[in-house]
């Protein structure tokens, strides 16, 4: 008995596999098989029988979205996804295995990196030093053209950079504050009091959204402003966050995420007008409270919790605004100047902002008025207190804060 190769359809999987049985000797027979093995790796023949070639397996990839305009800080290349495109690279095996296209305009050019360190004759390096130093020089590289990318067009337009990003392959990391100005998402319209999920319906029934099905999308730097945008209050912010996830989960995306990387000191390098979405107010026509920084008036030390001893001066008031203008409840959070090492000093913001909340309890707040008490670390800078590596002091001050964002019934 000898074996034999056969062309095998399964009709579940729609593909075809080469299968060995043992058949009795035959030359004919043999060559015949062999004729036919020879056919079956030819993709048009295996679709004249009803089969399919098993797929290739899909080279990994990264497309970065850079919004890049003039209402933004200058594009820099987040820790987070330089660290993980190294590690991309030192998984190749192959030219094209670490793929990195980076689209800042509808209609322009896409700019594209291959990340795979390589030899001399084109084969990839596998010596791990060598290795190591071409791909350290390789995210330098992308990290510079990041930089340099500006806006083609006036406005803001996301939604429409997503669009185009959601027909290329890979992982999606959106760097954009998403204050966008361009409709069906034009935030100078849409009022800040607006329903999140009202917004996402209406653009999902004009058929505006991408088809980001099956695909990971990281979003950096979502509501942060500069240039010719004024900064926007703790609220909105989180409000801008809340618009971009929950477009990207009804687009279908296997994953939406919101990181929270140090956001860029760089001032914006575009000169296309962006029009200026207005900053909403911190009090509502009728005197009541929207969201409240107590920078100015806690005065925190450095790694301190205490309240300084006029706090009641500045809270006081909260708590009598929150039975006037019948605060359904009130959510503290507290945050801490960034050191340079990563630490959270024992979850210092958090203990501040429970610092807050008691002492708002104390002074005649009820307790079903308090809503989330949390500490954010120092991942949302009022500005940046390391310049060039410097920790400066007086910018620090400005990071050490407790922010109150108060909910109204029947709307913020």
């Amino acid at each position: 008995m000898s074996h034999h190769t056969y062309l095998e359809s399964s009709s579940d999987a729609a593909a075809c596999q080469l299968v060995s049985r043992p058949t009795a000797d035959s030359s004919a027979l043999h060559a015949v098989l062999s004729l036919l093995a020879l056919f079956a790796s030819l993709p048009g023949f295996l679709s004249l029988v009803g089969c399919t070639a098993a797929p290739a397996d899909s080279q990994p990839s990264v497309t970065i979205v850079a919004t890049a305009t003039r209402a933004e800080p200058r594009v820099t290349l987040p820790d987070s996804i330089a660290g993980a495109l190294a590690d991309m690279a030192k998984q190749s095996r192959r030219t094209g295995d670490a793929t990195v296209r980076v689209v800042f305009s509808a209609t322009g050019d896409i700019t594209i990196n291959d990340l795979t360190p390589l030899r001399p004759n084109g084969q990839v390096q596998h010596a791990a030093a060598d290795a190591d130093r071409q791909i350290a020089a390789s995210v330098r590289e992308l990290a510079n053209t990041v930089a340099d990318v500006r806006a083609d067009r006036p406005g803001l337009d996301l939604l429409g950079l997503l669009d185009r990003a959601s027909q290329l392959p890979g992982e999606l990391h959106v760097l954009s504050s998403g204050i966008s100005t361009v409709a069906p998402v034009d935030l100078r319209i849409i009022d800040w009091n607006t329903n999140v999920q009202s917004v996402i319906d209406s653009v999902a029934r004009q058929g505006h959204l991408p088809n980001l099905a099956g695909r990971h999308v990281t979003f950096h730097g979502l509501g942060v402003a500069a240039g010719s945008q004024p900064g926007l209050p703790p609220f909105a912010r989180q409000l801008v966050e809340q618009l971009w996830v929950g477009i990207c989960q009804r687009a279908g995306a296997a994953s939406c995420t919101v990181a929270h990387d140090m956001p860029s000191a760089a001032a914006p390098v575009a000169t296309m007008p962006v029009p200026v979405v207005p900053v909403p107010d911190a009090v509502t026509e009728e005197g009541c409270p929207v969201w409240a920084s107590l920078t100015d008036v806690l005065r925190f030390a450095p790694d301190s919790a205490l309240l300084s001893a006029d706090a009641d001066d500045a809270l006081r008031p909260i708590v009598q605004a929150a039975t006037r203008c019948s605060v359904q409840s009130i959510d503290v959070t507290g945050h801490i100047a960034d050191t340079g090492d990563g630490d959270d000093h024992n979850d210092l913001a958090g203990r501040r902002a429970r610092a807050v909340a008691d002492r708002l309890l104390a002074l005649g707040l009820r307790r079903d008025q308090i809503g989330s008490v949390t500490g954010k670390g120092a991942s949302e800078p009022v500005v940046p207190n390391i310049v060039d590596g410097v920790f400066v002091e007086t910018a620090a001050q400005q990071n050490r804060r407790v922010e109150l964002t108060f909910f109204h019934r029947g709307g913020r």
